[in-house]
């Protein structure tokens, strides 16, 4: 008997400690409390530990300098906070841009969010930024990393498993990659390994990599619908972000594949978000859109041509050269369009015969010409001239070219390097 009541109370405790461990999990908002919210007791620690993360993060990673850019993501952030979530004074939303062509963004749980010039780049309007913008905020405004992190029974145990296992599969796929030659992907890997793994960032891989699991990522989805639809933005618009996600997914040798391998399939949120639009179209569009898409325009056009060079850098030919088309076509006058148009030709030549080599490095030597009439004082453009035409073996020109560029960058990293060219040049007699 005895023995039968002190089976029931352990049933008994065992329950009642999962329901308060079920219970935990279900956290309101924070907009639901609007000025009223204070952080619980582990939620700051969850802060402290992101701010901490951050500030290594800040110190690895290289931002994208263009402070116009960030104010206007901000505004757009602005646009879709609703006011309950504005007017708490916990959290502030801060948006920084990581050049990177990788597609990726996260949050962190205090607010602040990170976007990759190479997820920017791919967005067709401010519709599909909101989209994304929305995401990210909702995994912030209903707790999520609080949320998933209670629903663990062993934190510091799964998120150490996770750490590792992130660590062994970096590791495997990057010996996978080079073993079948797709070096831009290893190296896309190698650094990824060594910010989030090696820096031991474990916040920002569960946002970035892993996700909050389907139902929370589901949720992060349906609450940036409802902030676009507030705000005036195109529901339609927002599955064509997972569309552009799921394009690239479909090429395994890109890194994309991997940082977007964990969250919830792709097709299946498609699917739910082609759902949600049909059940709430209709809704009231904002009247300042072209205002909106003027603006877009503006602050994301160098994105894109900015993310064309990064491409180029890591041997991501075709892509680059899909949005050097788009830039080109938006931005027909930018002279390091052209610039990086020449760089691209000259990346492409290599490998290819002789006949098409040399078609690809006459249109570049057209490119970097077109740069220099477009801003003759740029002094890269008259770099990749002179060494284009020393090649070719015009001398005269290469030295005219190569004496600009010591001129223009007189503490240029090469300038021994290019010195010494120069003088090569004048002992053959080639400069004249």
């Amino acid at each position: 008997m005895r023995r039968s009541a002190l089976f029931r109370a352990a049933v008994l405790a065992t329950l009642l400690l999962f329901v308060v461990s079920c219970a935990s999990t279900q956290l309101p908002p924070i907009s639901s409390q609007g000025r009223s919210f204070a952080p619980l007791r582990d939620e700051e620690r969850l802060w402290e530990q992101s701010r901490a993360e951050e500030e290594k993060l800040l110190g690895e990673v290289k931002l994208y300098d263009d402070p116009g850019l960030e104010a206007y993501l901000d505004e757009v952030v602005g646009r879709l906070n609703p006011p309950a979530m504005a007017s708490n004074q916990a959290v502030r939303y801060r948006v920084r841009v990581i050049e990177d062509p990788t597609l990726n963004a996260f949050a962190y749980p205090h607010g602040s969010i990170y976007v990759h010039t190479g997820l920017l780049a791919r967005m067709e309007d401010e519709d599909e930024l909101a989209t994304v913008l929305g995401h990210e905020m909702t995994h912030v405004e209903y707790r999520h990393m609080l949320r998933y992190q209670r629903s663990e029974h062993n934190k510091a145990v799964g998120l150490s498993v996770a750490a590792i296992t992130a660590a062994v599969i970096l590791a495997v796929a990057e010996g996978d990659a080079v073993d079948h030659g797709h070096w831009a992907t290893a190296e896309a890997l190698d650094v990824f390994g060594h910010v989030l793994v090696d820096l031991g960032l474990q916040l920002a891989f569960q946002a970035s990599v892993n996700g909050y699991g389907r139902g929370l990522e589901e949720e992060a989805d349906m609450g940036g619908f409802g902030k676009l639809a507030a705000a005036g933005y195109d529901l339609h618009e927002a599955p064509k972000v997972y569309q552009a996600l799921l394009e690239d997914q479909g090429d395994t040798r890109k890194a994309e594949a991997f940082f977007f391998g964990s969250h919830p399939r792709l097709s299946e949120r498609i699917a739910v978000t082609q759902k949600y639009v049909a059940q709430h179209s209709g809704g009231k569009l904002s009247e300042d859109r072209a205002d909106r898409e003027d603006a877009f325009a503006r602050h994301i056009r160098p994105v894109v041509r900015d993310d064309a060079r990064l491409n180029i850098e890591m041997g991501r030919l075709a892509l680059a050269e899909a949005e050097l088309k788009r830039v080109r076509d938006w931005m027909p006058q930018d002279p390091e369009t052209h610039f990086l148009k020449g760089r691209l030709r000259l990346a492409q030549a290599a490998g290819r015969s002789p006949e098409e080599a040399q078609g690809l490095r006459r249109e570049a030597e057209d490119s970097f010409r077109k740069a220099i009439e477009l801003d003759a004082d740029r002094p890269a453009p008259h770099r990749e001239l002179g060494l284009l035409l020393r090649d070719r073996e015009d001398f005269r020109g290469a030295c005219v070219q190569l004496r600009r560029y010591q001129k223009l960058a007189p503490d240029a990293e090469d300038g021994e390097e290019i010195g010494e060219v120069i003088a090569g040049l004048e002992r053959g007699g080639g400069c004249g």
